[in-house]
């Protein structure tokens, strides 16, 4: 089960390594990207790979639980929210599957002594901004020493002014020193 923000990159980062392991993939891919998943399933199928070993489907998610419980399915893998790792990692435990949950995260950005300030805000902007702001990955919180949180502080809220109106509106940060 693969979120609808990388609708490629996570399903050929797991894909890859899981055909070289000798496993075939099913793919139930976010609602609104299958387009993405049926894609994906075309190009592996016309690629010199038996047809069977990549599928993308389409299913609701009240219909997820019967497919983590078949007996053929042995391990279940999903990138999304705390609340759809919840459910996902009740069912495959409730069935005895191994599971891997990659949940959304709020990573922190630490601001050390010896940091290069000016290096510091552009980096953390980045960051913070890294596909639009909507990866798990995308730094939230910045954690700065005392030395350096005024100067740190001044400077990446001028950064941040400096951006185009439409991308600030999803610019929480938590500065903490």
């Amino acid at each position: 089960m693969q979120p609808w923000n990388f609708p490629a990159y996570q399903v050929f980062r797991y894909t890859i390594a899981n055909l070289m392991a000798g496993n075939s993939i099913l793919l139930k891919h976010a609602s609104n990207v299958t387009g993405s998943g049926l894609l994906i399933e075309k190009i592996f199928h016309e690629s010199e790979l038996p047809n069977d070993l990549f599928r993308t489907i389409l299913i609701d998610h009240d219909q997820s639980e019967a497919l983590i419980g078949h007996d053929k399915v042995r391990g279940v893998t999903l990138t999304g929210s705390d609340g759809a790792g919840s459910i996902v990692g009740q069912q495959a435990a409730k069935a005895i599957k191994k599971v891997v949950l990659e949940l959304g995260s709020n990573d922190a950005f630490i601001v050390l002594e010896d940091a290069d300030v000016e290096l510091a805000v552009e980096t953390c902007t980045q960051a913070r901004l890294i596909n639009n702001g909507e990866t798990c990955v995308a730094a939230k919180r910045f954690i700065v020493v005392d030395s350096l949180y005024d100067d740190f502080r001044e400077r990446i809220v001028k950064k941040l002014q400096t951006l185009n109106l439409a991308i600030r509106w999803m610019m929480p940060l938590i500065l903490v020193h």
